[in-house]
């Protein structure tokens, strides 16, 4: 029988640094409601049970799990990008800016090429 793990060594370095800042990223989100404020069942899915679901999935060799990270990365990004065109490119220097940065690092990860490479030929 296959071992279930939350972290597989093995991968590429780009993929090993995905799943644990998708991990960091659903701490970070659960920490928040926990200390700072409301649950939406939106923020849920897509600040917690995503990433977690995303990062297990790719550390366990799944394409559904590769796919749940593309869009745990890829939401938040595309929120993102969004914002910059109705606010102001402005908006995002400030309190943001690390935000900002960890979500185009994020997404970055998962479609770099040896990442790409590695879950079409491995996962299943």
């Amino acid at each position: 029988m296959r071992e279930l793990k939350l972290f597989d060594r093995t991968q590429p370095q780009t993929l090993q640094i995905g799943v644990l800042l998708l991990y960091l990223n659903a701490a970070l989100a659960l920490l928040t409601v926990l200390f700072g404020g409301g649950l939406s069942l939106l923020f849920l899915i897509l600040d917690i049970l995503l990433p977690i679901g995303g990062a297990y999935g790719v550390a366990n060799s799944r394409k559904l799990g590769y796919y749940a990270a593309l869009l745990a990365t890829g939401i938040p990004l595309a929120l993102l990008i969004y914002y910059v065109f109705t606010v102001g490119l402005s908006a995002i220097f400030g309190a943001e800016l690390l935000n900002v940065i960890i979500t185009v690092v994020l997404f970055a990860l998962f479609i770099h090429p040896h990442s790409r490479m590695y879950a079409k030929t491995w996962f299943h």
